[in-house]
């Protein structure tokens, strides 16, 4: 019952974590001109992208690494503020940047470095947080008050870790189900079977691994466009394991 509170607490959060979280508001403009002239302006030294104006209206954007042509606005380089940053991660890595609208209006500017932010790094987190929990949950349905699914773990130093965990704290006269004692990859092995016939079970298990990583250490998650499109996939790998697993979930629950 707490898991399943616990569950629909992290997808709370996803729905609550948006776009406009992390990005850069208000949004720095210059007037049209001349584009050696604008890129060479000390305030502009640390932008890749300048935005520019045509009056009141923002007519395209200046772009440091192909300074010769103006990129024209289109659908490509807006997203809505209001948009899921989960849905976000997924897309941004198509483009480096987009032009954020709020309302009506272009207010603020994301970029691969908005990766980098508190929000991403609790929607990692969460993404992480919730695949546990329901594998928790899954397995607890499974197996009841049993620890037969230790024997699916197939690795001794991953048990006898376990046995350590309890141990220390029957002698603080603490106790937890066993299942909240194993790691997430531990647990992940007692779904081989149902995962192992849909995907590479072994590179997803080093995929969800260092999604863990990247969580716990922040500031390596995006150096470049392959930091970028690795972390995106390690996202999408999570979410098509919470997947499954949640479905698993429902299937067992179906039969019982």
């Amino acid at each position: 019952m707490v898991e399943g509170i616990m569950i629909k607490s992290t997808a709370g959060l996803d729905e609550g974590l948006r776009v406009r979280h992390i990005a850069a508001f208000p949004l720095t403009t210059y007037p049209d001109g001349d584009p050696d002239t604008i890129l060479a302006k000390p305030e502009f030294q640390d932008f890749d992208q300048i935005p520019v104006k045509d009056g009141a209206r923002i007519v395209g954007v200046l772009e440091r690494s192909n300074p010769t042509q103006l990129r024209r606005l289109d659908d490509s380089l807006l997203v809505s503020a209001d948009d899921l940053l989960s849905h976000f991660i997924h897309t941004v890595h198509k483009q480096p940047y987009r032009l954020v609208v709020d309302k009506t209006a272009i207010a603020g500017i994301v970029t691969w470095s908005d990766l980098l932010k508190l929000p991403v790094i609790v929607f990692a987190f969460s993404l992480v947080a919730e695949l546990e929990l329901a594998m928790n949950q899954r397995i607890k349905q499974r197996y009841g008050d049993t620890e037969k699914w230790l024997e699916l773990v197939d690795d001794k130093k991953a048990v006898h870790k376990i046995a350590v965990r309890r141990q220390k704290l029957a002698s603080q006269n603490l106790v937890l189900p066993v299942v909240e004692l194993a790691d997430l990859i531990d647990k992940a092995k007692v779904f081989r079977q149902i995962l192992g016939t849909r995907r590479d079970f072994d590179a997803d298990l080093e995929s969800i691994r260092d999604l863990r990583n990247d969580v716990a250490h922040v500031k390596d998650i995006v150096r470049s466009e392959a930091d970028l499109k690795r972390f995106v996939s390690r996202v999408d790998t999570a979410e098509v394991w919470l997947r499954i697993v949640k479905n698993s979930v429902l299937e067992t629950t179906a039969t019982v």
